[in-house]
């Protein structure tokens, strides 16, 4: 015990010396950093001089001591981009020397701390291949962690995992089994016999599966769409009969991924809308946002919870981002509860924060207003203000400014993307509800949904039209889809939207385009909707 006493002084950090970590050893540097992450060391000097004594060492460290050192960082959330730079430099002369537990743990602080290097994570993609293998069923779960939280798609990569999780299933444990099939899901890769699989196992393991993972596993087959019914009735059951174990967020992805596939679990939801206002100041903010949209989604409109959600929302203003406003007023909108306070002040945090919602927020927010017929000026000048410089019908890659030291490092932003289509029109049928009239806001959303228009689908065509008629803008290109679409409805479209449609252009001045529409529908033989549609307007 004496002889180690000399050792524990030196990994102190205080007991020799003025400035003891600029003479660490790469070896003795790493294990400071693990001692100081187990024993939840916050001292944000002490971590930067230890990053900063990194830089020093890192091309003398082997992959154990690198692996080692930013797991420790990233155990505590410290984020330094000039060491993990300099690390990253100096891990090609290296590589083959790395074990499969040096690269799990490696990748997987890159991962925690958002740090999307793609060089290091396209040369270890070759190295994981070459030594598949070496790796356990629960580092497999930590790699493919690792690639879908950066968002990295290595499509030759993800099919040699996909190949060997199937291999060594029946190892992997409830939490690498949602760490798998979350990250699979994350990245879009959508394989139904790799899904099947996955269900098999969790199924058989279910029993064994804490709250977080069964929410997870729920969550990523609906990201994907898998209606996977029986295994999705089953984690319901099964979340239910522990609905008292279950923390906030496991309930918020579980109500979400039911309400995604459209599959109705009356039990869970009645259960659930009176725990929620219970509990509801247990929930953070994201997890609240998801209940009310997954309530929106089945079309619960269940007064009190929604209420209780309003007011938590109101009280705890300052926690407020973009995406939860936008979210919490669709939300409400959709069942057709208006909440007074809500409503009344969220124009100004859109107004304030503007250049921090995307286009498809700011959409969302619009439609909800458009809904309740809510002629909120603030709000709808902030949304003509900010239209001209967004991306409607295309995408553009913004710069991103380079990181810093963080405490709490936040995800690296995106590209910018066009809204929504259903976001689109919805916003153009908003402006026109409330009569909110700017000639080159109306062209630049014509002109979007034009260039759209192989996304659109004849309720969005309709709803455009109908919108654009109540300004009176006779937009050509606008015009010329609705007839288009008037002319070769399908089979199945209903008539009372093709009379719309024939309506709007009508009012829109294409008359004579209108009357040849009606014309070939009436004429097709094999249309009966369509020929109905002929009939009623001859009798009109």
């Amino acid at each position: 015990m004496r002889r180690a006493r000399p050792c524990l002084a030196l990994l102190d950090g205080v007991a020799v010396g003025a400035d003891p970590v600029s003479r660490l050893s790469p070896f003795a540097l790493a294990r400071m950093a693990l001692r100081a992450a187990r024993e939840q060391r916050s001292s944000v000097s002490l971590w930067r001089a230890m990053a900063a004594r990194a830089v020093v060492v890192a091309p003398t460290m082997q992959p154990a001591d690198m692996s080692t050192l930013l797991f420790a960082f990233a155990r505590l959330r410290f984020r330094d981009r000039d060491m993990m730079s300099r690390l990253a430099e100096a891990t090609p002369a290296i590589l083959g020397q790395f074990q499969a537990r040096d690269i799990t743990y490696l990748l997987a602080a890159f991962a925690r701390l958002d740090v999307q290097h793609k060089l290091i994570f396209n040369l270890f993609a070759r190295e994981i291949s070459r030594k598949l293998h070496d790796f356990t069923a629960a580092q497999l779960g930590e790699l493919v962690y690792a690639y879908a939280r950066l968002d990295l798609r290595h499509d030759l990569l993800l099919a040699v995992l996909k190949k060997r999780v199937v291999e060594v299933v029946k190892a992997l444990k409830p939490w690498h089994l949602a760490m798998v099939a979350n990250g699979f899901a994350r990245l879009g890769v959508a394989d139904e016999r790799f899904f099947t699989v996955l269900a098999a196992e969790i199924c058989r393991k279910i029993s064994e599966f804490p709250g977080k993972p069964l929410a997870l596993v729920a969550n990523a087959y609906a990201r994907l769409g898998v209606r996977n019914r029986f295994l999705l009735e089953l984690l319901g059951d099964e979340a239910f009969r522990r609905r008292g174990e279950l923390e906030p967020q496991a309930v918020a992805l579980l109500l979400n991924a039911h309400a995604r596939l459209q599959l109705a679990n009356p039990v869970m939801y009645d259960y659930f809308a009176q725990d929620v206002p219970r509990r509801v100041k247990n929930y953070s903010l994201h997890s609240l946002c998801l209940v009310v949209s997954a309530f929106a989604k089945q079309r619960r409109a269940d007064a009190a919870l929604f209420e209780k959600a309003g007011d938590h929302v109101c009280a705890n203003a300052s926690a407020l981002y973009p995406r939860a406003v936008a979210t919490l007023l669709f939300s409400f909108s959709e069942v057709d509860i208006r909440h007074g306070v809500l409503f009344y002040h969220a124009p100004e945090h859109v107004a304030k924060h503007l250049t921090a919602y995307s286009t498809d927020e700011l959409f969302m927010a619009a439609r909800a207003y458009g809904c309740f017929q809510m002629v909120h000026l603030q709000l709808f000048d902030a949304i003509t203000q900010a239209l001209p410089t967004r991306v409607l019908a295309g995408a553009r890659a913004p710069s991103l400014p380079a990181g810093e030291f963080e405490d709490d490092p936040e995800p690296l932003g995106l590209e910018e993307k066009p809204p929504l289509i259903s976001s689109l029109v919805g916003a153009f049928e908003a402006y026109a509800r409330l009569n909110i009239y700017e000639a080159s806001v109306v062209q630049l959303f014509c002109d979007a949904i034009v260039k759209r228009r192989e996304e659109l689908v004849l309720p969005l065509v309709v709803q455009a039209a109908r919108s654009a008629a109540a300004f009176s803008f006779a937009h050509p290109g606008l015009i010329e889809l609705a007839a288009g679409q008037l002319a070769q409805p399908g089979e199945d479209a209903p008539a009372e939207e093709l009379e719309a449609l024939a309506r709007a252009l009508e009012e829109l001045g294409a008359g004579g385009r209108t009357s040849e529409s009606r014309r070939l529908i009436l004429e097709n033989p094999e249309g009966s909707t369509a020929g109905a549609l002929g009939v009623g307007a001859a009798q009109g």
